[in-house]
């Protein structure tokens, strides 16, 4: 392969006069408003002017049903002063000398309503969010261009701004200085353009948290007064999105039709200059409060409802759906999965029963869908033995209790949406079978699968693949769902409602304090990397007498797995194992594992393997293998590295390091903290790549920032910010083992081999270069995996290759430790035997050269018995046994040599006259082929040349 030249930019953020940014008043301590277009109360009239107020529980967003107020911040005490602005959903009209009742009635759970000044206004309002906002926002695009009818010209485009201006109008009223306002989705999103006018002179904080997916460019495009829509967002302080999908999205949105360029980094929220004024953008997803849940599981009218629905279907293994009527919530494509399953499962078609309940109210759903739906599950019906759909219509929303009953009796949760925002079906499921077992199959679309990742997570449009996770959810052992559903119910608890708020809120008070940050870019500059060949490794190998070799454990030895469920370390392929056996066996070779991870992960992994060092934790344990001795031998760990200048103080800077890093976990869904005995690591490779890496850029500067005066390193590699003490890295510890091998080893080091993928690998090559350049090292080969810009000197595309080159490089090492013996007893032969006459061969025999391969070395019984070391083919491909009782090939050519000597002692009998010299002549040549012919396992090819010199030289003595 051509060498090739690597492109990449380096990125250089500007100087950030600042520290981490705090509120000055505690989060849970920010008079806050909360202002959504519903409230979340029930209205009642009594008559007679009389009103009563209901709380929803479970309802503050209309649009998502997700959770209650209470779940955002306990009552208590210490509770902060929140008040709620918004609509009320009523069906009757309310006078205006009415107006002061209903205020007195709802102030009493902290709500002021927003009346409405204009009915016909909220009809064509509601119209429009559900035939055409709705929609839009979920990617759905009509083909009568609906989305597109929000036109100036239109009634939609009046109505839609003077709703808002009437919530803003009461939000201006409820807000008192020092109020933070938290607006919620999508509906009042020209809310903050009249916030904006309407108290100019006092502006205060405001966010505005978006529910429902932002959709792509090319969609959000179709809506005529995009350009207004974004605007108005863009007064608001801070914009939310669940996803980072959404929110690149929305910038995509801003940078073409606004014109706004790339968004910065800081504290990791991103933010965009509009205006003269910086909008923070954040990402962060909640889930549901699990102990509420849990509570509420108990109550009489769960239990009640989970009795009537085993009592109603017994002996079935029920499925369970709760959707919208509508298109994009891909209820039809359930439905027509469900029936490729039963049609390739016929045992399962009496066992197996779906529960779908359609909620079709006046926002949500269409009628159309309604009855497509319902004519299919007719037909389902009819065509099995027994039903196999229960499908209910509703025309409200579930409540919790209603909702807990059905996914307790549930074994398999299905949702197929096709685009989804908020919803809380999937995390009300996991904590209902804390004490059981169940799955979830969720769409990929679904925001939920982000966190969910027990999930068995489908195409929406994939049919087939429908199918296929009902059977595996069907036929999922009991324990694989367990463990599933703990991971799952971990993660639950990490993203609680109140977590979530309070971050929110947080975000909200910092997003005015926020200075400007910059960055730009560099100059590309080309890396030349030449491709590590097996040719040339081998030439360079065989050429030297004493090496060592330096490889990286994650994604050079072993596969990456970061998207794989259940696999945190994975196993090094049985392959890799034995090529580093083969390396160890030759004592003239000295080879280590550097890695990052812990003592007893290294033991268990690489363990089996005779003659292997171990270095943990970036050099802070580090564990000596020699030839005949397993690493895994109960034997202490060294510890290395100048860590003793922050051992006294360690708790304090870990400390700090973890309140920094945990602000970047709440805001980075997927990521996760790691603490280990020398180091503290914020690990992103489960987020979204591209988010991830933002985050872990900004808050690698915060590090720096706050930890300045401390004697620690904070490295940044390929999925994970690591903070450890400055005693501690790759390259450091490299060079302490090739010094001590340098002035432990008679023969000096002329071989040095590195190989890794990431950046603490840099510092690795680094070192080697370093060292070699300074006692002189011949031939130093230092190889990253990865097409990439590198100090190394070679690449390897992925791990794969890897695999490749070293178990090809393992083959040629026991191929010619199996022939150049052979040749050697030739050579040696010839030169020793000077009377007798010179032998024909069809091919040249190769040249004398003392390889480094060594003999095969059987693993220990104890070794095999644990299943730790494969039993390798080399192992008895080269014993003397292949020889002796299948050997083939190599007895017929010893057979061969045998009658070509023996034949040319015949015609060459008169020569030698005397008959003890022919009996000598004969006797050389049946200990030539005895000697190979008995060769054990433990003696190598230059002690069969010696046994044969010996032998020769003694029989021509004796003759002389």
């Amino acid at each position: 392969m051509d060498p090739r030249a690597v492109h990449r930019p380096s990125m250089v953020h500007g100087m950030r006069n600042r520290a981490v940014l705090q509120p000055s008043t505690p989060p849970s301590q920010i008079p806050l408003i909360i202002c959504a277009y519903y409230l979340p109360l029930l209205l009642v009239k009594e008559g007679h002017g009389k009103f009563r107020a209901e709380p929803t529980g479970d309802a503050l967003l209309a649009s998502t049903h997700a959770f209650s107020h209470e779940d955002l911040f306990r009552v208590g005490s210490t509770r902060r002063k929140i008040k709620f602005v918004g609509c009320l959903d009523v069906s009757f009209e309310i006078a205006p000398h009415e107006e002061a009742e209903v205020c007195r009635v709802c102030a009493e759970y902290f709500c002021t309503p927003v009346f409405i000044t204009n009915d016909a206004d909220r009809m064509i309002f509601d119209a429009f969010c559900k035939q055409s906002l709705w929609p839009a926002f979920h990617g759905i695009v009509h083909p009568d261009g609906m989305p597109g009818a929000f036109t100036q010209a239109a009634p939609a485009w009046p109505a839609m701004l003077n709703i808002n201006r009437d919530i803003a109008t009461t939000l201006a009223k409820a807000y008192e200085p020092g109020d933070h306002i938290w607006l919620q989705d999508y509906q009042v999103s020209f809310v903050p353009m009249y916030l904006h006018r309407l108290l100019r002179l006092t502006p205060p904080p405001v966010g505005l948290f978006f529910h429902v997916p932002f959709p792509a460019l090319s969609v959000f495009r179709i809506v005529s007064t995009r350009a207004e829509l974004l605007k108005s967002m863009l007064q608001a302080n801070l914009i939310g999105f669940h996803l980072y999908e959404h929110a690149k999205n929305f910038l995509s949105a801003c940078k073409v039709l606004l014109g706004i360029s790339s968004p910065a980094m800081v504290q990791g929220q991103f933010g965009i200059e509009y205006g003269g004024r910086r909008i923070a953008i954040t990402c962060s997803q909640l889930t549901v409060d699990g102990a509420r849940l849990e509570k509420q599981l108990g109550t009489a009218a769960v239990t009640d409802q989970v009795i009537a629905y085993r009592q109603a279907y017994p002996r079935k293994m029920l499925f369970a759906g709760v959707d919208v009527l509508d298109p994009f919530h891909g209820v039809l494509g359930k439905l027509a999965a469900l029936e490729l399953f039963l049609d390739s499962n016929p045992a399962q078609q009496t066992r197996i029963m779906l529960l779908q309940f359609g909620v079709l109210t006046k926002f949500l759903g269409t009628p159309d869908y309604y009855e497509q739906v319902q004519a299919v599950v007719d037909r389902l019906n009819a065509k099995y033995p027994e039903p196999v759909v229960v499908f209910h219509l509703t025309r409200r929303n579930l409540t919790c209790a209603e909702r807990l009953a059905l996914w307790r009796v549930a074994e398999v949760f299905v949702s197929t949406v096709l685009q989804e925002g908020l919803n809380i079906s999937a995390f009300e499921y996991i904590v209902a079978h804390r004490n059981a077992t169940g799955i979830a199959i969720l769409s990929e679309r679904a925001a939920s699968s982000r966190l969910l990742h027990g999930a068995l997570v489908v195409n929406p449009w994939d049919v087939t693949a429908i199918a296929k996770a009902m059977a595996t959810a069907v036929h999922m052992p009991a324990k694989e769902r367990e463990f599933r559903r703990d991971c799952d119910l971990v993660t639950i608890g990490a993203h609680s409602p109140v977590r979530w708020a309070y971050c929110v809120v947080s975000d909200i008070a910092k997003a005015a304090a926020i200075v400007k940050a910059g960055t730009h870019f560099l100059p590309e500059s080309p890396v030349v990397l030449t491709l590590l060949q097996e040719e040339k490794f081998l030439d360079l190998y065989r050429k030297s007498s004493r090496r060592v070799f330096f490889f990286d454990y994650y994604r050079t030895l072993a596969p990456d797995v970061s998207s794989d469920f259940g696999i945190v370390w994975p196993d090094v392929p049985v392959s890799v194992l034995s090529s580093l056996e083969i390396l160890c066996r030759d004592k003239r070779n000295s080879v280590f594992v550097v890695s990052g991870c812990n003592c007893e992960l290294l033991s268990d992994k690489f363990g089996s393997v005779p003659g292997l060092g171990l270095v943990a934790e970036h050099g802070y344990f580090l564990r000596w293998a020699y030839l005949g001795h397993s690493a895994r031998i109960d034997k202490p760990w060294e510890l290395y590295g100048d860590v003793f200048r922050v051992n006294a103080a360690c708790g304090k800077w870990r400390e700090k390091a973890q309140v920094i890093m945990q602000v970047y976990v709440d805001r980075t869904n997927g990521s996760a903290l790691e603490m280990r005995r020398s180091s503290i690591l914020f690990r992103y490779a489960k987020s979204d790549p591209e988010y991830g890496l933002m985050q872990a850029m900004d808050l690698k500067e915060q590090l720096e920032a706050q930890l300045a005066n401390w004697p620690l390193s904070i490295i940044q590699g390929k999925d994970y910010i690591e903070v450890r003490p400055d005693g501690l890295g790759k390259g450091k510890i490299v060079g302490q083992i090739l010094n001590k091998l340098r002035k432990d080893s008679e023969t000096p080091v002329d071989f040095v081999l590195a190989m890794g993928d990431d950046v603490a690998d840099e510092l690795m090559f680094e070192a080697v270069d370093a060292f070699s350049k300074a006692i002189h090292i011949p031939t130093v080969v230092t190889c990253t995996v990865g097409h990439k810009a590198t100090q190394a000197q070679y690449f390897l595309e992925d791990q794969l290759q890897v695999v490749t080159l070293l178990n090809n490089i393992r083959l040629a090492l026991t191929k010619s430790n199996r022939n150049y013996s052979v040749s050697d007893m030739q050579t040696m032969l010839g030169r020793h035997m000077h009377h007798t006459p010179q032998i024909s061969f069809t091919s040249t025999p190769p040249s004398l050269v003392v390889e480094s391969c060594s003999v095969s070395r059987k693993n220990s019984a104890k070794t095999l018995r644990s299943g730790l070391t494969p039993v390798l083919e080399e192992d008895h491909a080269g014993s003397s046994e292949s020889l002796v009782r299948g050997g083939g090939w190599r007895w017929k050519r010893f057979t061969f040599l045998a009658l070509c000597l023996g034949y040319g002692l015949y015609r060459h009998r008169r020569s030698v006259q005397k008959t003890w010299k022919k009996w000598a002549a004969l006797a050389t040549v049946l200990a030539i082929l005895a000697a190979k012919a008995t060769a054990s396992d433990e003696t190598d090819d230059v002690d069969n040349v010696t046994h044969l010199r010996r032998l020769s030289s003694e029989s021509f003595r004796d003759e002389e």
